[in-house]
């Protein structure tokens, strides 16, 4: 069968998809990945047919990174509907001869495209909060949730319903349950964040999927780490900063304090090297040969790596920036895995040393991230979602 994935959104969208991918094709499928263009290195390194669509964030991040309220400001109603526009027009086409289509992220078009192609549409999210509220949540959260789903239909609902019927298809009631489809794949894991029932939509939640590392630990990174005690990881992934220079200080300092050794990845950061012998600044590192070896982990909350540590057994510590990543510090916390911390543009060298000597000095949290990666050693998220997928198919 073949079955296409649209993605858009940031990396931290489109790696788990390209797991999926992955175990997609050894099970004899024909995938196409439709993602943002700054991911097309990744995608062919795992020899996935990739086409570039939709917004290349890792640039926009970069532009935006000064602009007051930062570069995750809801997109304009403009915004929404040229990329929901694009969607709708460019990929029926391109992806014609589809059996099935999957979507991730910011894709109110995508249904829609499945829906011109007569093929079933698949909604992958990797937190649950996007299903909504259950009668059971307090009140000002079913009411913000409701306003939202209101606010999307006024700014959404005609312009997509007059697209749907210049192509003859039926107008939808509601965007929000548009998007989401009939059976959303929850695919992260319940022991970190489990989605609850009585939710706004049906679900099935699987488990993250992660993609296996292809390359081993840098040579430099290997010495660095044989040469001292675990060190700290301190990486932000797809979140920008306005001055990447005043990082280097800041985690130099916080060094020093802390008596910690630490390795720091650039990301989309572009933090310079700076390296000492306590501090080393590297690139994209394979999470499941690094993070075995750490003390802990400092980091913007983000589902993935969150996974990656819990499966290290590493205390964590969460400055958030958007989306998921506010929803996963509360989990570290309420699970016992780390310290609460401040959002990530209030973070300060005070902040980052007060939470390192926490996550290192108490062994509350490295009991708990043990327990927790006991639990995780047979999680099969990837297995349950490939076999939800093909029952689709079927």
């Amino acid at each position: 069968m073949k079955i296409a994935i649209v993605v858009n959104g940031t990396r931290g969208d489109v790696q788990p998809m390209l797991a999926l991918a992955t175990g997609l094709i050894k099970n004899g499928h024909k995938i196409i990945c439709c993602v943002p263009p700054e991911n097309e290195e990744l995608a062919k390194r795992y020899n996935i047919q990739f086409e570039a669509f939709g917004p290349n964030y890792k640039e926009l991040f970069k532009q935006n990174a000064q602009m007051k309220g930062g570069p995750t400001k809801a997109p304009s109603s403009k915004e929404m509907k040229n990329e929901t526009e694009n969607q709708i027009d460019l990929l029926p086409e391109l992806l014609k001869g589809s059996d099935l289509m999957l979507g991730v992220g910011f894709v109110l078009g995508v249904h829609t495209a499945a829906d011109i192609l007569k093929i079933p549409y698949l909604f992958v999210i990797f937190y649950p909060i996007l299903l909504g509220t259950s009668k059971t949540d307090p009140f000002i959260n079913r009411v913000l949730f409701g306003f939202g789903k209101s606010i999307t239909n006024i700014v959404m609902k005609s312009f997509i319903n007059k697209k749907r019927a210049s192509v003859g298809l039926l107008p939808i009631e509601d965007v929000w349950a548009n998007w989401m489809g009939d059976h959303v794949i929850v695919a992260c894991d319940k022991e970190l964040n489990a989605a609850r029932e009585g939710v706004s939509f049906n679900f099935t939640q699987t488990g993250f999927l992660l993609l296996p590392s292809q390359n081993g630990l840098p040579e430099n990174v290997k010495k660095f780490l044989d040469s001292g005690k675990p060190p700290v990881f301190i990486g932000f992934g797809s979140n920008p900063v306005s001055r990447p220079e005043k990082f280097s200080q800041i985690f130099d300092e916080v060094s020093k304090a802390t008596n910690q050794r630490l390795i720091v990845s650039k990301g989309w950061a572009d933090l310079t090297d700076n390296n000492t012998s306590d501090v080393l600044y590297v690139d994209e590192m394979p999470f499941d040969l690094l993070f075995p070896r750490l003390a802990a982990i400092v980091y913007h909350g983000g589902t993935g790596t969150m996974a990656a540590a819990a499966r290290a057994g590493l205390p964590q510590l969460a400055f958030p920036y958007m989306a998921d990543q506010f929803e996963n510090r509360k989990q570290i916390v309420k699970l016992g895995l780390g310290p609460n911390a401040c959002d990530f543009k209030k973070m300060s060298a005070t902040a980052l040393i007060s939470g390192i000597n926490e996550c290192v000095s108490n062994e509350k949290y490295k009991k708990n991230a043990l327990k927790i990666s006991q639990k995780l050693q047979n999680s099969n998220g990837l297995e349950l979602t490939i076999g939800l997928i093909e029952n689709e198919l079927k």
